[in-house]
């Protein structure tokens, strides 16, 4: 069985959001958790817009159930369960179904956006890495890259899409005048920062000053775009020379909080002040947003520069979503007979051994020579046999889609 447990925009605040974000650490300490309770892999897809854990058990042996798998997230996080109405669960074909959506950017916040591509590849190296992932899994997240390739090379789904950064930069333009006489402050040095700066430089902004935890990836971005460098230890003072602050790091704390920045609006004579977090957990503190002609803007508000864009496209979803079902169709197939696959070895190797083992009774004291034909004979009825078993299987089972049968035979070819 293939199960998922998650959260995403649609679901949750990001105030819910931000408390299951999980890095690589979290990540190579909960799988294990799982694997402990009979799960044979798992991956943890966590981007600023959702957490989805799926996973892979073998539902004939071990009965792990949705609420094992919240009990052990819960705990591990230690977070109040009465959060837990933001979640989804979903199984087998729903998995894959909601999996290639998100591989297709149809799940995405922003329509389209490609930078999830990315984060479904890390999501896979990391447990790959750290040898967390199933076989069931693995061709799960590689069949959602196809999909999600098809999708976006066969229909127009991502042209004119928008993505995270470019939606910040957008309200940015809208809510300042003159936007390029403005002085930004980016910290983080990460693909959005870069993809953020690139949609700035479209805007004709050029004032930039990069703030980022391990200085080389900063000076490293500032070389390409022209940018200044600064060291984090100068937040407080960055504020007083900086109008727009745009922040896209993982730190798990608040780098902005009420006094630092009540602090920087006395320096500014109560001139406007702009942030616009992108980061998940939140690195602009709440209570910033109260302080007088200090604005500030987190993911989920960007959501109406994102929706304008969204009308653009929706044509094309239909188109996608048809891809998308086939491709789901495809992965079952072979996710239902794979199911079948041990009873199939078993059933090959009984009747080959049988088959040996009546004509070397018959035929043992034989020429090699009319041992081998006749053994080559008897192999060709064995895998006509053979064959013949397989297909009947497939089709009582409906190629594996009737998991009570599924569990009857396995049962009736097991070996002892």
């Amino acid at each position: 069985m293939i199960g998922l447990l998650g959260l995403n925009h649609k679901s949750a605040p990001i105030e819910v959001r931000e408390r299951f974000v999980f890095c690589e650490e979290d990540i190579k300490r909960f799988i294990p958790l799982l694997q402990l309770n009979g799960v044979s892999g798992a991956i943890v897809l966590s981007t600023c817009n959702r957490t989805e854990i799926y996973y892979e058990m073998n539902e004939f042996v071990v009965p792990l159930g949705t609420s094992d798998v919240e009990e052990l997230l819960f705990s591990f996080r230690k977070v109040d369960k009465v959060v837990l109405k933001y979640f989804y669960h979903k199984q087998n074909e729903a998995v894959a179904a909601h999996l290639f959506r998100v591989g297709s950017g149809l799940d995405s916040m922003a329509l389209g956006e490609y930078q999830v591509v990315g984060q479904i590849k890390t999501a896979v190296q990391i447990s790959k890495t750290n040898k967390l992932i199933s076989c069931g899994l693995n061709k799960l997240f590689d069949d959602a890259l196809k999909a999600g390739k098809q999708v976006r090379t066969e229909t127009a789904l991502n042209r004119g899409a928008v993505s995270i950064s470019y939606a910040g930069v957008e309200l940015a333009s809208k809510k300042l005048h003159h936007l390029p006489t403005h002085p930004v402050l980016l910290v983080g040095a990460g693909q959005t920062s870069e993809l953020t700066i690139q949609n700035l430089i479209k805007k004709s902004c050029s004032l930039f000053t990069i703030v980022n935890r391990t200085r080389e990836k900063a000076e490293e971005l500032a070389d390409k775009y022209h940018a200044r460098v600064a060291e984090i230890d100068q937040l407080a003072e960055l504020l007083c020379l900086n109008d727009i602050v745009i922040t896209s790091t993982a730190s798990k704390k608040p780098l902005f909080d009420a006094n630092m920045v009540k602090e920087a609006m006395i320096k500014r004579e109560g001139k406007p002040l702009f942030f616009i977090d992108l980061s998940v957990p939140r690195n602009v503190a709440v209570e910033v947003n109260t302080i007088e002609h200090v604005h500030v803007y987190d993911v989920d508000a960007l959501n109406l520069v994102i929706e304008n864009n969204l009308e653009k496209r929706k044509g094309e979803i239909a188109m996608a979503e048809q891809m998308i079902a086939l491709a789901v169709a495809e992965y079952m197939k072979w996710f239902n007979i794979r199911a079948l696959a041990p009873t199939f070895k078993t059933i090959s190797t009984s009747f080959q051994e049988a088959s040996k083992n009546v004509l070397d009774g018959i035929i043992k004291n034989q020429e090699a020579e009319e041992y081998s034909r006749a053994l080559e004979y008897s192999d060709l009825i064995t895998k006509k046999l053979i064959g013949m078993m397989i297909e009947n299987i497939k089709s009582v089972t409906d190629n594996g889609n009737n998991r009570e049968f599924i569990t009857v035979v396995n049962q009736l070819f097991a070996q002892n």
